[in-house]
């Protein structure tokens, strides 16, 4: 292979002439191309509450400082975050090294998921904020509704680089709170907007209300697996009224993404352990780690304990009387996924990758990590390795209309190339043997990128 400007200029079975080239030697190893992450919350608090962050600075810093190279470290390449800020997207490209990235806008509801948990000043004053009639005594006293028309949103978002909108169906969490949701029009009507625009439509929903609006909206992605079940919670098997919804997601083309890593972050949290695997070290600076031990940290355990407390809550997601062990839902939720998620798989489901890092204020999703997590996880409930290859390369770069520049290697191509000493189609554990990460051209030792690494600090 030749690579030229960032670029694969030759592909070919023969020895190439080298002249005056750098060459890397590959005998022996195998090549990929690099791994996309088509859901992730970049800039996030890293597990700190606000006035955590605000007291220890140097964490927050020694995060962001890492995030980028953890992503690399365990092969992402490119990354797609679904709420973002042009701010941002610039500051992330004048790192000295980080994935691609893509971007969607967020376009909220009026008083709904995201918007709610803002100090009320902030409240509903997003230029990409869905207009709701039926709360126009609720806006701001400047609120504009024609600004804020789907037609007007998309124009704003169509005037920004981003390629994605996404929206959101979140009734609270199974019951913790109660949030306004939009209608199945007004979502299909952004989905009609966007497809003129040439934007991909996302979805959030992990409920069957969810879904159901998803389908009856025509989105393009439902970023997230079905765990909340609904009126079917008390049951163990999947239901027959959602394997007739599932294959109106089969029919329809929507693409899904498992996430798993949400309920797997929530179990990392409630289980001892997690701060002792060795490859959060690679993940995450020595400082934070040792931070995340003590008792400060488990801020958010401790309201997720809060939240199992309310006994009405569990009893109603879990469809009977909790045991009383703190890992029942998580657990229950994540047998949910699997059985929607092998439907999908046995019935030819389009999956997308994605791992949702972070999903929540918690140090159990770390980047780069996390996505491995959701690679393994895939691999142990019956997806081939090739199968998984191909879902977080070349399925994913299509969904999100990047496969003309990345997501396999290919002339033309840019060159974002894993380098592993391990073969990927026997298993996914051969991921953790990559030794070069090629980053639009350049190559980078792995072991440079690890927070371990004395250049990280």
């Amino acid at each position: 292979m030749r690579i030229r400007d960032g670029r694969i200029v030759e592909v070919a079975a023969r020895r190439l002439a080298v002249a005056h080239a750098s060459v890397i030697d590959g005998r022996g190893h195998f090549l990929t191309p690099g791994l996309i992450d088509g859901h992730v919350h970049l800039g996030s608090d890293g597990g700190l509450r606000d006035d955590q962050a605000e007291s220890h600075p140097e964490l927050l810093q020694a995060f962001h400082r890492q995030e980028p190279r953890s992503y690399l470290y365990f092969g992402f390449t490119h990354l797609v975050d679904l709420k973002q800020s042009e701010d941002f997207v610039a500051a992330w490209q004048q790192q000295p090294v980080a994935p691609g990235l893509s971007y969607c806008k967020g376009l909220p509801f009026p008083n709904g998921y995201g918007e709610a948990f803002l100090p009320e000043p902030s409240r509903n004053r997003s230029p990409y904020l869905l207009d709701d009639p039926a709360q126009h005594e609720k806006m701001p006293a400047d609120y504009r509704a024609a600004e804020h028309s789907v037609a007007a949103i998309v124009a704003k978002v169509r005037a920004t680089d981003a390629r994605c909108v996404k929206t959101f169906y979140e009734e609270g969490f199974a019951g913790l709170w109660n949030w306004p949701v939009p209608s199945n029009e007004l979502i299909g009507e952004v989905k009609q907007q966007a497809k003129a625009a040439g934007l991909v439509h996302m979805h959030h929903a992990n409920s069957l209300h969810g879904y159901r609006q998803a389908v009856e909206s025509g989105v393009d992605i439902i970023a997230h697996g079905l765990w909340h079940w609904d009126e079917f919670n008390g049951r163990d098997d999947l239901p027959e009224p959602i394997r007739e919804l599932l294959d109106r997601v089969i029919r329809q083309g929507i693409a899904v993404q498992p996430t798993s890593q949400v309920l797997g972050g929530e179990l990392r949290l409630l289980e001892p352990g997690f701060l002792d695997d060795p490859r959060l070290a690679d993940a995450l600076p020595a400082t934070l780690i040792h931070w995340y031990r003590q008792d400060d940290a488990q801020w958010f355990l401790r309201k997720l304990m809060e939240n199992l407390e309310r006994t009405e809550l569990v009893t109603a997601f879990l469809g009977h009387p909790p045991s009383g062990e703190r890992t029942e839902t998580s657990r229950t939720g994540l047998r949910r996924l699997n059985q929607v998620v092998q439907y999908l798989h046995e019935h030819g489901g389009r999956l997308v990758f994605g791992s949702d890092t972070p999903s929540s204020p918690t140090y159990t999703n770390p980047p780069g990590l996390n996505g491995r997590l959701e690679l393994q996880w895939l691999a142990d409930n019956g997806f081939t390795p090739l199968e998984i290859l191909r879902m977080a390369t070349l399925e994913t770069a299509r969904t999100f209309g990047l496969d003309d520049d990345i997501g396999s290697v290919e002339v033309g191509k840019r060159a974002n190339l894993l380098l592993l000493d391990a073969d990927p189609s026997t298993s996914v554990a051969a991921f953790d043997s990559i030794s070069v990460v090629i980053l639009d051209g350049v190559p980078i030792q792995r072991a440079v990128l690890s927070a371990r690494h004395p250049a990280a600090r």
